[in-house]
């Protein structure tokens, strides 16, 4: 046991890596100086100091018998007492990485030894080798090396504390109080792959009562419920769970439940309670524009629903939802796209319509198929060339017209052309549309 004084408090710690461990993590000590600072250890003082402004200690002796004085107390005290080897699951998680804060020292040996301890400790080359010893050291003792021991009932291998705990809980094997304690102070400490099991912690009721592969999955999707697990619906869910795959995906879990009633249909997002201002359609091309990429937005989204279902990638609910949501979409479409296309084809912007249509068959799809049901204007399976003249001629060039700005040589140059362009249509007091109307039917 080690007595630690410091600005009138005296602590008592059980291994000098957990004091270790208290100069790097209680702030209280950062103003402290070393000198101020009183370490004993069986009655003898322990000297204190800094290293590169990190509070460590100095003790006499070889480097390596000293760096194993530090693995028998943590040996002795936590992972085997009474010369019993315990569990990942039976030790402290505080303790437990007691073990890996040794296996960090092995790095940085300056940090509890001096120069002249590392130079008489190292070889030739200046290495102590220290994690090679400690990698032995954990085998012989402890059954395993830095990347821990097995956990669970499986043949993996895992250095960190929350996945054999997590494994024991759900295997249901008896884990110390003082294990769930510190976990319960530390609610995000289990996360990625084990997530699942800071429920059993929770809920004693899930422990024992399933497999990892159920039980991972049955938190995930309970995750999202309201109210979530407890031990009111603990119980109905293990018995409903028996009647899961082996291992289940989530669609297949979240399908069971819904089909027992232990989940609820998805609500609707609070958006679709009002309603879409849409807008007006300047001219009849921005009305069938509208209609025909709302269409094809809801009828891909549905083949993409009905597929990912199929495959068994979404859950029946996901699925009823996502459905209704591409309905409702379908009625929510605006104007405004297609009004933004019917400005650039009035005013003759053909540099906007070549950008948007002047492209190969598989894409903007829809605003080819609107300009042919509105004009007549073929873009779709047509040559390049000829998609576009149609373009131009949409914007109400003629064949003059689109050789005078291809050959203008800046787009200054090109926007006047444009320019004298439209005033030669407002000068013939034609409506714009017509006009192009009239220019594509005589161009294509």
């Amino acid at each position: 046991m080690y007595q630690l004084s410091f600005a009138g408090l005296s602590l008592s710690i059980g291994t000098l890596l957990e004091v270790l461990a208290v100069f790097r993590t209680d702030t209280r000590l950062l103003s402290v100086e070393s000198s101020d600072i009183v370490l004993m250890h069986g009655g003898q003082p322990v000297a204190v100091t800094r290293y590169n402004g990190t509070l460590t200690v100095r003790r006499p002796g070889a480097a390596q018998d000293l760096f194993l004085s530090m693995i028998d107390e943590i040996d002795g005290a936590y992972f085997r007492p009474n010369g019993v080897v315990q569990a990942a699951w039976q030790i402290r998680r505080s303790h437990w990485k007691l073990l890996y804060d040794a296996f960090d020292l092995t790095s940085h040996p300056r940090l509890i030894f001096s120069s002249e301890q590392i130079d008489a400790a190292a070889d030739g080359r200046g290495h102590l080798g220290l994690h090679e010893l400690l990698q032995y050291e954990c085998e012989r003792r402890f059954g395993f090396r830095y990347a821990g021991p097995e956990y669970g009932r499986t043949r993996h291998l895992n250095g960190r504390h929350e996945v054999h705990v997590a494994y024991a809980l759900v295997e249901g094997w008896p884990v110390p109080e003082a294990v769930l304690a510190e976990y319960r102070e530390l609610p995000d400490r289990f996360t990625t792959d084990v997530t699942w099991g800071r429920a059993l912690i929770d809920v004693p009721e899930l422990r024992g009562a399933m497999s990892p592969d159920k039980a991972r999955v049955l938190v995930s999707v309970m995750s999202r419920e309201k109210g979530g697990i407890h031990s009111g619906n603990a119980a109905l869910l293990a018995m409903v769970m028996r009647l899961a795959p082996n291992k289940p995906t989530y669609a297949e879990v979240d399908d069971l439940l819904f089909r027992h009633g232990l989940v609820e249909a998805y609500s609707l997002p609070e958006r679709y309670a009002t309603p879409q201002p849409l807008g007006a359609p300047v001219s009849k091309f921005a009305e069938v524009y509208r209609t025909n990429m709302a269409d094809k937005r809801r009828d891909t989204e549905m083949a993409r629903l009905r597929r990912e279902r199929e495959a068994g990638r979404m859950s029946q609910r996901t699925f009823d939802l996502q459905m209704q949501i591409a309905q409702l979409e379908h009625g929510r479409e605006t104007f405004a796209f297609g009004n933004e296309i019917s400005r650039a084809i009035d005013g003759g912007d053909v540099r906007y319509l070549l950008d948007i249509m002047d492209c190969p068959d598989e894409r903007n799809r829809v605003s080819k198929q609107t300009v042919r049901e509105v004009f007549g204007a073929k873009l779709l399976g047509v040559r390049a060339a000829a998609r576009r003249r149609a373009i131009f001629a949409l914007a109400g060039f003629d064949e003059a017209g689109q050789a005078e700005w291809e050959a203008a040589g800046s787009q200054q140059a090109r926007e006047r052309v444009v320019e004298a362009h439209q005033a030669a249509r407002a000068a013939a007091s034609i409506h714009p549309t017509v006009y192009a109307r009239a220019n594509v039917a005589h161009h294509v």
